[in-house]
This record gives C-alpha cells, sequence and structure tokens, in this order.
C-alpha cells in the first residue's frame, strides 16, 4: 500500500504543478480522482495517523468540489444548448465559474496546504510498505461489494437522491479497494464493473448537481431551457440505473 501511495501522490505532484501553470479541467479531475484513491488507501491502513490525514485530504480536496462542477455543467450546456444559447449561458455565470476555479487555485497556494503536503511526505518518508494480508484484503474487497448491494437495496426501495448517491459513493469504493488489491481474484474485473457503474452514476450526479445549480441562479429563459434537457437526461438514467444488478453478480 505504502508503494501505491507514493505512485498516487505522484498523480497530485503533476495535477498541482499544471493547475498552477493555468487552471484547466483535466488536472483538476484528475486531482480529485489522485485525493479520493489516496483517502481510499488510508482507510484500509485504519491507524489514528492516517486517519488524521484521510479527514484532512478529504477537507482539502472538498474545495475543488465547486469549480469541478462548474466544469462539468459548462460542458454539458455546450452539448445541450445550440451556439448562441451557450455563449449567453457563460457570459452569465462566468463570474461564478471563475470564483470557483480561483478558490482551488488559492487553496493549493495556501500556507494550510503546504502544511499539508510537508505532513504527508513525512507520514511516506516513515511508513514502510506492508501489504494487508490476503485475508485483510478479501475482507476489505467483501465489506465494499457488500455495503454497495445494500446501498443499491435503499436506492431501489424508495428512490431518492439521497440513497442513490449513497450508492454511487459505495460503487466507488469497491473500485479503489480492488484497484488497491490487484492480487485479490477477480479485484481486476470488479475494478472494470465498477468504473462502468460510476460512469453511469456520475452521469446521473451531475444532472442532480446542475439541477441545484439552477434552482439556485437568476430567472433566466436560458436557465429554463437547461434545466428542461437536464431533467429529460436526468430520466433516462434513473432508468438504466434501476436495472443494475448488484456489483460483483452477472446480470440477469
Amino acid at each position: 500500500m505504502h508503494l501505491r501511495l507514493i505512485e498516487v501522490t505522484g498523480d497530485i505532484d503533476r495535477a498541482q504543478h499544471e493547475l498552477l501553470k493555468g487552471y484547466e479541467p483535466r488536472p483538476l479531475y484528475n486531482f480529485r480522482v489522485a485525493a479520493r484513491r489516496i483517502r481510499s488507501i488510508l482507510k484500509q491502513m485504519d491507524s489514528h495517523r492516517s486517519r488524521v490525514l484521510r479527514k484532512a485530504w478529504g477537507g482539502l480536496a472538498a474545495v475543488t468540489g465547486d469549480a469541478r462542477d462548474w466544469d462539468v455543467f459548462l460542458a454539458t450546456s455546450e452539448k445541450l444548448l445550440d451556439s448562441t444559447k451557450f455563449r449567453e449561458f457563460e457570459a452569465i455565470n462566468h463570474d461564478r465559474a471563475a470564483n470557483a476555479r480561483k478558490n482551488v487555485i488559492e487553496m493549493l497556494k495556501s500556507s494550510l496546504w503546504r502544511q499539508h503536503i510537508r505532513d504527508w511526505r513525512d507520514f511516506l518518508e516513515q511508513a514502510e510498505e506492508a501489504a494487508a494480508s490476503p485475508d485483510q484484503a478479501r475482507e476489505s474487497l467483501d465489506r465494499a461489494v457488500g455495503k454497495a448491494a445494500r446501498r443499491l437495496g435503499a436506492a431501489r426501495a424508495d428512490g431518492t437522491d439521497h440513497n442513490w448517491h449513497r450508492y454511487r459513493i459505495a460503487v466507488k469504493e469497491v473500485r479503489y479497494v480492488a484497484e488497491a488489491n490487484p492480487d485479490q481474484p477477480g479485484a481486476a474485473s470488479l475494478a472494470q464493473e465498477a468504473r462502468s457503474f460510476q460512469t453511469l452514476l456520475g452521469d446521473w450526479h451531475d444532472t442532480v448537481v446542475q439541477l441545484n445549480l439552477l434552482d439556485e441562479l437568476p430567472p433566466q429563459k436560458v436557465h429554463d431551457e437547461l434545466a428542461a434537457a437536464i431533467r429529460d437526461r436526468q430520466a433516462g438514467y434513473l432508468s438504466k440505473m434501476r436495472t443494475l444488478p448488484p456489483i460483483g453478480q452477472p446480470e440477469l
């Protein structure tokens, strides 16, 4: 696990370097994925220091959420609107997206981030490579798959955004635990299956976020048109989600 943490820290370093050269959506996405992978591995280590660092990673990564939401929202809007209406939407919301992106850069330049990275590198230097035993790895993977199954059942039972979101997070956890334990039987296929589920669930979650954002924006005709198109997308994603089999089980 230690070697995997060093590898993923390299992904963080590259993403940070690119973002500080000039904000682009792709390195922010890479930063967020790497931070989630780090947090998933730390959860499996389960020591006091790993728990403290996991919480710190979560708090700092949360600063990037608004920027990521706007990156995806703008990309989606460009697909759903004609070019004139998209330019109108982009102009109306330029400052909101710019401020969200500015917060990411400020976080990466902050003393809090620099101290976190120093603490993180100190942790990496002192930690020793200690792969989980096969039994521990299997237990972690089985626990993640079991949680995903339970959350799928809850989401199907009441159909709320809250429970579908919880299922989406559980599927992410299956993926990252499987990727962190590649020697486990079936881990590679589980990671691949989780990635495919994650794409659909992520597309659906984006529509939830975008409709919430639109509710907060000032009334505009272009916003109303966009909301209608996004609601149609959401209905389509939900229809597919309801047919998903429990992860790790063949589709009937």
